[in-house]
């Protein structure tokens, strides 16, 4: 294993003891579950792609190696734990990170003047999440898309019958025109699926 991904192990286990629901996973994602959340975006110059709880950056690294390779994609990562920002910012000079919430994911894209964007990818451990708070990142991802928008996640393959797992699911389809999982992918630790959203639906504000 190469000793920047060893680095990274040991600090993603460090902020895992600290906060495990945060995190909720002892090991970064692997290079393969990084492929798989890419696999079928079509990104082009310009576009805006966003990503909720970046951590050592094992999803940030796809966006870093496209933009090094001529891409022009404007990136924004919206990290909630100030080490791990102060991480990334180190990291990833060339990359935007937002020390916020991804519920204020439309005040960050505001202050940056961002369009509405392409892709919003989720590190977030979103299961372990209150219902109303998973709505809420929902609700305010699915606002800050374009009309043909992508909102991708990824739970692990063991917690799928979890209630969190079971209200996430549910979140997607009422916020999505089109909502399917993949494959698991095994060489993840753990194995993990990717959730996926495309063509956000109209927003329907229910009265109080």
């Amino acid at each position: 294993m190469p000793s920047r991904d060893i680095e990274d192990a040991l600090y993603f286990l460090k902020r895992f003891i600290r906060g495990p629901k945060q995190v909720a996973s002892v090991w970064p994602s692997s290079r393969f579950l990084a492929r798989r959340m890419f696999a079928g975006l079509d990104l082009s110059d310009e576009d805006v792609i966003i990503e909720y709880g970046p951590g050592t950056g094992a999803f940030t690294r796809e966006i870093d190696e496209l933009r090094k390779a001529g891409r022009d994609i404007r990136y924004l990562g919206v990290e909630k734990d100030p080490g791990m920002h102060a991480f990334l910012e180190q990291r990833f000079p060339g990359l935007d990170f937002a020390l916020g919430d991804a519920i204020n994911v439309r005040e960050h894209c505001a202050e940056r003047g961002l369009p509405p964007a392409a892709v919003v990818i989720s590190g977030l451990p979103l299961i372990f999440f209150e219902r109303d708070i998973v709505e809420a990142i929902i609700e305010s991802t699915n606002r800050c898309l374009r009309s043909d928008g992508v909102f991708r996640t990824f739970s692990y393959v063991h917690s799928y019958p979890a209630r969190g797992a079971v209200d996430l699911r549910q979140l997607m389809v009422r916020f999505f025109g089109h909502f399917e999982l993949s494959w698991p992918v095994l060489r993840n630790l753990p194995p993990a699926i990717t959730l996926t959203g495309r063509t956000p639906l109209p927003v329907v504000s229910v009265p109080g």
